[in-house]
This record gives structure tokens, sequence and C-alpha cells, in this order.
């Protein structure tokens, strides 16, 4: 019987221990590979994509940081296409299309990706408000794609934003969120044809589009349960991929605003390296705190300025450009603003961490993490 006993017990000691190797723990080893992705903390990858290029990207990172152009526009390739499909919100089947840029002759196989979202208050806008500046990340070396997603949300127009409710509108930034993280699955799950480094994504936001991109990194479904309950059983997983296709967001590119529903979503284990551009007077998406698109009875919402504090707080390198000036639009040429975009990408990556206020052009602040 005690033999049993102890043959028995041995079993489940091996059983564990093949297990525990089948299934690594989700806690990664001091000094080992870091497999959890940053915006969700809970979640494990396994980083093998693409395998065959471990960040064979960053071999030359001066490339990705100059302020001068390195192709030129006939040296790069654009295609476009359909990543996905998607009923909007009056129940019609919506195509879901992008354009993607990069250089077409290049010593780089794989290239840093930057995937853009457009403006337009969740209602108007398309593609081709992104594509000036995704073709100026190309011509310096970056693989870029801008994206369109479903829009519109009842009560909302082109002219009144503020008709509908608040579930409505978070519907809207649900929707939206959803449709990126579409487009990214599609972009890694065709990195090799398309020249993609998976483990280099950045995404990038005008407006509605920042709103987006730190909606993804930033919130899950609980999260937007809360402002919209019944909001997943009616529209769906925010990711329906997210066991197949992982991959990795590196940094946050914004601009023309910032918004996020509470900045305590950003915290220590999943806060990411982020550019800002907003007006201080920014009468659509507030500076420090509001109203989603400024519509009263809309969920409250931080701008750029709660976002950049919330880094601070946790060491995380930012750069936060604003201009005491009123209104929405910058006064920012598109070019400069992607010269800082990759500056910022290059400091990352030099592993020169920082955090940098600048004052519309000129530098208030420059602290070196450690």
């Amino acid at each position: 019987m005690l033999k049993n006993l102890y043959w028995t017990y041995g079993l489940v000691i091996l059983i564990g221990m093949f297990l525990s190797c089948r299934y690594p723990s989700p806690h990664p080893i001091e000094g080992g590979p870091d497999t959890t992705v940053p915006n969700k903390p809970d979640t494990v990858i396994i980083d093998t994509i693409p395998a065959k290029n471990p960040d064979s990207s960053l071999a030359d990172i001066a490339r990705f940081g100059s302020v001068d152009t390195i192709f030129t526009y006939s040296n790069l390739r654009i295609s476009k296409g359909i990543f996905g499909k998607a009923t909007d919100y009056k129940g019609k089947a919506t195509d879901l299309s992008f354009e993607f840029v990069a250089p077409a002759k290049d010593t780089l196989k794989y290239r840093p990706f930057v995937l853009m979202v457009h403006e337009g208050a969740f209602i108007f806008g398309d593609l081709n408000s992104e594509m000036a500046m995704a073709r100026g990340l190309a011509r310096r070396g970056y693989a870029a794609a801008s994206i369109n997603y479903r829009l519109g949300f009842n009560g909302g127009t082109a002219t009144f934003a503020c008709g509908g409710t608040g579930t409505d509108a978070v519907k809207a930034v649900y929707r939206a969120v959803q449709d990126t993280y579409s487009a990214i699955h599609y972009f890694v799950d065709h990195a090799e044809e398309l020249g993609i480094d998976t483990r280099q994504i950045m995404l990038a936001g005008s407006s509605a589009g920042a709103i987006t991109v730190s909606a993804l990194v930033y919130m899950n479904e609980a999260d937007f349960e809360a402002l919209a309950p019944g909001i997943t059983k009616a529209l769906g997983r925010l990711d329906p991929q997210a066991e197949n296709s992982p991959f990795r967001v590196r940094a946050l590119l914004t601009q023309m605003g910032y918004g996020l529903f509470r900045g305590e979503y950003i915290n220590a284990s999943n806060a990411m390296p982020t550019v800002f551009f907003q007006r201080v007077g920014d009468n659509v998406l507030p500076y420090y705190g509001g109203t989603f698109l400024s519509c009263p009875g809309y969920p409250g919402m931080v701008g750029a300025k709660v976002g950049a504090d919330q880094l601070r707080k946790f060491k995380i390198p930012f750069e936060l450009n604003y201009e005491n000036l009123e209104g929405h639009h910058l006064s920012y040429p598109g070019e400069y603003i992607v010269t800082r975009y990759a500056g910022f990408m290059k400091r990352l990556w030099s592993q020169n961490p920082r955090q940098i206020t600048n004052n519309a052009y000129k530098t208030v602040e420059d602290v070196k993490l450690p």
C-alpha cells in the first residue's frame, strides 16, 4: 500500500515537471527574455515573430532617427488592400481598407512599422489624412500604413457630435479599437511579405485616432464594460485574435490631441513610451480633464498633460509638445511631427530614454532616465 502511494506521488511530480516545462511561468525569469505583452500584463506570449529576424531592423539605428530623409518618393512602394470586414453601427457590412508604404529597395529586409489611425471624432475622415506622415516615415526607412475603421454612432453627426448617449459614444471607440486590432493582426500575419519587424510596432493616432490607440494599449473589455455595460455581448470581443497572432507595441505616437477615459488606466505595469502633441486650449479633447469630445453627458476624459504626468510618475520616456493656444488643430507642420517621432524612437533604441517637454519649439524640460 505504502509502495503504491510512493509510486503515485512520484508520478504526480513527474507530470508537474512536464507541464511546467511546456507552459512556462507567466513571470519572466530575471535576466531572461521578457515575454509579457506591455499592454496586457496578465497575458503571456511566445515571442517568436518573426523568429528569423530578432531585432535585425535595428542594425542601423541612425537611419530611423534621421532628421533628413534617406529615400526619395520614387524609392517608395505603396500598396492598398482590405484587412478585414465588420458590421457598422447601422448593421451594414463594411470593408476595412488600408494603404501601406515602405522603401522599395532597401538593405534591410525587416523594418520598424508604424500603424496610423486618422482623426474625425469617430464620425468622419479617412486614411488619406495620415498618408503624408506615413510617406515621411517611409522616407526615413520605416514601414507605415494608414487604415480606415468603422465610423459613426447613434446621435453623432459631422456637424454635431454630442447628440448621442455616452454608451453610443463609447461603442464607437470600442469598434475603432476592434478594427485597429484587426489591422495589427493583418500586418503581423503578412509581415514576411511586407518586410515588417513585428517586435518594433508603433501605434500612431491623430485626435480620435489618438484615443483609439491609447484605448487599445490601456483598456480591456472590463474597462469598457464599466463605461457601457453589455458592450462586449453587443459588439463581441475587443480582440478576437488575441491568442492566435501575438505582437508587441513599443510606443504610442499621438498628435492633434490626446484622450483616455481615465488616467488611472496607465499604471506601472503597462505604461507605454509616448509622444504627445496638443494645445492647452484644445476645445475638442481636453489637455487636462473634461469630457469625451467635450460633449456634456459623455464620459469623462483626460488629455496629454495627465497622460504625461502618469508616465513621469512611473519613469517612462515621453515627449510632451504643447502649444499655449486655443483650438483643436496644431500649428506644427506634419514634417516636423514626423521628425519628432523619429527622434523619439531613436532615443529609445539607443538606450537614451528621456522625459522631454516642449513649449511649442522650445524645450522646457529634459530629464535623462536611469
